[in-house]
């Protein structure tokens, strides 16, 4: 019972410390230009109507083709420029309900979005439910 207790106890203080977190970024706290992990592409977030969409505003190599999207009409389009975040909501400290284009891999992927901190943004793609996702930190630069 006392182990039952003192498990509950720090379940329900590690939940509490995370709402401050949350409540810290309000809607607009993810606008802003980020630099993706392999720092050869930045993604500036914006409001789009009553949404969030991202797109690519820098490239280490801006010439770059989309060769490998699904459509083939779509694949002489240059990546620089292109929408690569759509239909995110605010909800409690999250970005919800989006989507991301992986020009890698010419692959979209379901897709939410948190502060870690001002500077530092998790971007989780995922295919099903995000407990099967990956995980990527943007830093901002702008």
């Amino acid at each position: 019972m006392r182990i039952t207790l003192c498990v509950l106890f720090l379940i329900v203080s590690g939940v509490m410390l995370t709402f401050p977190l949350a409540a810290e970024f309000g809607p607009d706290s993810v606008l802003g230009t980020w630099l993706v992990p392999k720092e050869d592409g930045k993604v500036t977030i914006y409001k789009c109507g009553d949404k969030f969409c991202g797109k690519i505003t820098w490239l280490k190599t801006p010439e770059d083709l989309d060769t490998k999207n699904p459509d083939p009409a779509k694949r002489s389009e240059k990546i620089l420029g292109m929408n690569v975040l759509w239909e995110f909501s605010f909800d409690r400290g999250q970005w919800v309900g989006g989507r991301i284009y992986d020009p890698d891999s010419g692959k979209t992927y379901r897709c939410k979005m948190w502060l870690k901190s001002d500077d530092k943004l998790n971007v989780k793609g995922y295919v099903g439910i995000p407990l099967f996702g990956r995980s990527e930190i943007w830093t901002r630069v702008e």
